[in-house]
């Protein structure tokens, strides 16, 4: 594989991918130029559109000559803009490092497994969501988690991601595990369940805000792990908060605005039970009073 790269104006590149893909270069790459901002609700990306990204143009069999006269008409450019490398594509097949919890957890890959203690480690093969347990937020749920008894306990994993904390509780005996999720992640979460030889849950794939579908069922146990707005809007959308004997794991906060989470469970009758702090980020456990 041969990796082509020119400097060029992000909204340039934009309107030049649609012409590159009809060329047949179907693999592309640039990264936006971003600045992250705060705001009430935590982090922003405000893009430099003015601002020079590489774009990088994948290609097999290069024919260097052809391919560097198709380009330069196609970009506009001098010749000598163009950088061409070779690169190994193995390259391209990311690796995860084993990330070690509290009390002797881990989380390693299915190569690893057999180094750890099999009752203290969650086995993860990400397929690219969120949850891969770099995160603090993900770390600092999994603390809760790996410290309670979910023995016969049914749950709620509101985001779910890569499906990791309903793996941690089912590992920890939940016995009815239902995940809400964005995006199609049925897949990825039911492989997850196979790889760590527990009961495969039940999968939704539901904008729990915008959608008028509704959980009607009460659980024991919730986790909210996406954003301050976004769990309270879930919160009041699916009007959890009616469910006092419920306990409720939230992350995806920042230290600039979780009070306002925590304000929402006070006023409705729960007490701040526990708190991490890891970085910037918040991450609450919250029971009934």
């Amino acid at each position: 594989m041969y990796e082509i790269t020119v400097k060029l104006p992000a909204k340039k590149i934009e309107r030049i991918i649609p012409h590159l893909y009809q060329m047949g270069y179907h693999q592309t790459f640039y990264e936006v130029p971003l600045d992250v901002v705060t705001d009430a609700n935590g982090y922003a990306f405000v893009e430099r559109k003015n601002e020079n990204t590489d774009l990088n143009i994948y290609i097999n069999d290069f024919i260097e000559a052809r391919e560097r006269h198709k380009l330069v008409e196609l970009l506009n450019i001098d010749e000598s803009s163009l950088v061409v490398r070779k690169v190994n594509e193995l390259n391209y097949q990311q690796s995860f490092d084993d990330i070690f919890l509290e009390n002797g957890w881990v989380i390693t890959t299915p190569s690893r497994i057999s180094h750890y203690d099999r009752g203290k480690q969650i086995v993860l093969d990400s397929q690219g969501n969120f949850g891969t347990g770099y995160h603090e937020t993900t770390r600092d749920c999994l603390h809760f988690i790996l410290n309670h008894d979910f023995q016969g306990c049914s749950v709620a994993d509101i985001g779910a991601g890569s499906g990791v904390l309903s793996i941690a509780a089912a590992i920890k005996g939940a016995t009815t595990i239902d995940t809400y999720d964005i995006q199609p992640v049925e897949r990825e979460i039911l492989y997850q369940c196979e790889l760590n030889n527990v009961k495969p849950v039940n999968v939704v794939q539901s904008d729990l805000i915008k959608n008028k579908n509704r959980i009607h069922k009460v659980y024991d146990w919730v986790f909210l792990n996406i954003g301050t707005q976004e769990n309270m809007e879930i919160l009041h959308a699916q009007r959890l908060l009616n469910c006092k004997k419920t306990a409720f794991i939230c992350s995806g906060m920042l230290e600039w605005n979780f009070q306002m989470v925590e304000s929402l469970f006070k006023a409705e009758g729960f007490r701040l039970e526990d708190k991490k702090h890891s970085n910037e980020w918040v991450t609450c456990l919250f029971k009934a009073n």
